[in-house]
């Protein structure tokens, strides 16, 4: 892979379209009132969807596809409960059929547009899981340019998107860069051939096209809009297009993010949390036992929960805690529970007595959105703390948001808790997988079954313990974190790495010295260093080495196991690299770990080479896994 597989972004060429945009976005959504009326006339013309014929109006349109294709959308779009996300997908996935004539709900593939047309008929059912026939991302890209559909069918939506939804405005064109190259930008290294699948193509093994990203390319924002910048003008439909699309990632990241805060509303989360007695040592080690860092602070605890960082801040001396939960649920419980414990901040200077009411505050907003709803300078706060790793250290994004409280309110020199993280990689052996469990189950063999796991475990991650008898490599450091000078664009990263087998380790197959590696599992830790907690650092580590946590590990299966042994004097150089009759001295690898075009989640590519004691290699395909 590439060592960056996400676009850069030049913002500067799309700072007068970002102005534009977040006016459309924010202030006018579904008001087009203020557009030339020269521009409307060219938006006059909507393409029908299975013929050529054109209408001056979208529902002249939709008349025309019920009447005479069988196609009532607007039936369709309130029947299946298509969101505007949903339906625009609908379109392009239609016009993409109709392009090969095939039949857009039941499949058939037919000579020529004239015969579709005989053959279009109405859905033999309108069931949920005919959405599962557009739900490839890859309909979010406009099928045919200048679609005047896509930007005017929801223009009388009953429901509207929620005019001020907090999202970033790089993110966003990121994602819209993401949305018009997968799987169609490559390398300028002609010698790399890597694969970068969507999410639900990675883990449904769904084929697509290979994809690859230059990490000097430009970004093409949505198909040949560039060109009319370059000219100094913005065509009408192109504006339309642009904001539409834009409107599409913008409610989806809102719908991730509501369905993400949302699963942060169940008490059973926490209490696993919580109850992770590792995780809650670290941080309360680190709060309590550095009084140097915590006494009389100003702190900001970003994704407070329960606000359990936010209550050990204020038993270690700080005179302000601004907690900040973006559920709504749980920003309410936060605030009973400090006000319960005598903490919270009732926006008094003073008690009845004289004496502080309480320090800690908490705000129910995403940490974007924090200006909003409370007046806090720049540059203001000493101390940041927050809990935001996740699976894989990565998983869930949540670090993108630490930074931006960081950049904006820490103060210089600031302290941020933790301050370091870094991701390890080790090589499991038979023991990390099930099918010891299934080879033996109350003295039946079901061994079938552990075969056919491990062969669906190599399509998607396992997040699951490994024991440390089960790690049969050693470790090494694929990336480092500095959590104060970090950027969120350097959060993705490709790595390269080289595994051997541990020297104390007993071989499975003594008379072939040889034993089997049947994928890398990965690990992190976190550091609360001596650059901030002078009295007392300490290290929040997931390792198979250490007490187990809520994160696990995460194990990423090869396609079939490789066999490693120590180097043999007589290898069989006729046999395959990585069998048992010429086991591989040591595994070469390369990783990749980047957000996914899916809010939220990661991507990560993984490749594979066995080198033999003469030296000789073999290299497996690359694997895609989305988490």
């Amino acid at each position: 892979m590439a060592e960056k597989l996400i676009v850069n972004r030049e913002m500067e060429e799309i700072e007068d379209f970002e102005e534009e945009e977040e006016d459309e976005l924010e202030n006018q959504p579904q008001d087009w009132d203020d557009w030339d009326a020269d521009e409307e006339d060219l938006d006059s013309d909507f393409l029908c969807l299975f013929c050529e014929l054109k209408f001056n109006s979208i529902d002249s349109l939709f008349e025309h596809c019920s009447s005479n294709h069988f196609f009532d959308f607007q039936n369709i779009r309130k029947t299946l409960g298509l969101d505007f996300y949903d339906s625009f997908k609908l379109i392009n996935y239609i016009r993409s059929q109709v392009a090969e004539h095939r039949c857009w709900s039941c499949g058939v593939a037919c000579q020529s547009n004239k015969d579709l047309q005989s053959h279009l008929h109405k859905p033999d059912s309108l069931m949920k899981d005919m959405c599962l026939l557009w739900k490839d991302d890859k309909y979010l890209k406009p099928f045919m340019q200048d679609d005047s559909f896509l930007y005017s069918f929801g223009e009388d939506d009953d429901v509207q998107e929620d005019s001020s939804a907090s999202f970033d405005k790089e993110e966003l064109m990121k994602e819209l860069t993401i949305s018009d190259d997968i799987g169609s930008a490559c390398f300028d290294d002609e010698n790399m051939v890597d694969t970068v699948k969507s999410g639900s193509r990675a883990v449904n093994g769904n084929e697509s096209k290979e994809a690859s990203y230059s990490s000097n390319r430009s970004p093409t924002i949505l198909m040949s809009t560039n060109n009319a910048s370059d000219n100094g003008t913005k065509n009408g439909k192109d504006k339309h297009l642009q904001v539409s699309i834009a409107k599409v990632i913008a409610e989806k990241k809102k719908t991730v993010n509501e369905n993400y805060f949302g699963a942060y509303g169940s008490f059973e989360i926490h209490r696993e949390m919580i109850s992770d007695k590792v995780r809650m040592d670290a941080y309360r080690g680190a709060i309590l036992n550095n009084p140097s860092l915590m006494n009389c602070a100003t702190v900001m605890d970003v994704g407070c929960g329960t606000g359990i960082l936010s209550l050990f801040a204020a038993q270690a001396g700080a005179s302000k805690v601004i907690s900040v939960e973006a559920s709504e649920k749980m920003a309410a419980v936060a605030t009973k529970i400090a006000k319960d414990n005598g903490l919270l901040w009732d926006g008094n200077p003073n008690g009845s007595d004289g004496k502080s009411t309480g320090v800690v505050k908490i705000v129910q907003c995403m940490v974007e959105d924090l200006e909003k709803h409370i007046d806090i300078p720049p540059n203001s706060v000493d101390v940041l703390v927050s809990e935001w790793m996740g699976y894989c250290l990565l998983y869930e994004t949540m670090l993108n948001s630490v930074l931006y409280a960081r950049d904006r309110w820490l103060k210089p020199g600031g302290a941020i808790l933790p301050d370091t993280a870094t991701i390890f990689v080790a090589g499991f052996g038979r023991g990390g997988t099930s099918i010891p469990f299934w080879e033996n189950v109350y003295g039946f063999n079901m061994s079938c079954i552990g075969k056919e796991v491990v062969e669906n475990s190599a399509k998607l991650p396992i997040v699951d313990v490994v024991g440390s008898p089960d790690i049969i490599t050693n470790s090494a450091v694929i990336q480092n974190f500095d959590l104060s000078t970090v950027k969120a664009d350097e959060l993705d990263f490709t790595a390269s790495f080289e595994l051997e087998l541990k020297s104390d380790l007993s071989v499975n197959n003594i008379k072939s010295k040889t034993t089997w590696c049947y994928g890398v599992v990965l690990w992190f830790e976190t550091g609360f260093t001596s650059r901030f907690c002078k009295e007392m650092p300490t290290v929040l580590s997931t390792s198979p080495y250490t007490p187990k946590t809520h994160w696990s590990q995460t194990n990423l299966t090869f396609r079939e196991p490789i066999a490693m042994g120590l180097e043999k004097p007589n290898p069989d150089v006729t046999a395959l690299v990585g069998s048992e009759s010429n086991p591989a001295i040591r595994i070469q690898s390369r990783i990749s770990i980047v957000r996914a075009a899916e809010h939220r989640s990661i991507d990560i590519s993984l490749e594979a080479s066995g080198i033999d004691s003469d030296s000789r290699k073999r290299s497996w395909p690359v694997q895609i896994f989305n988490l």
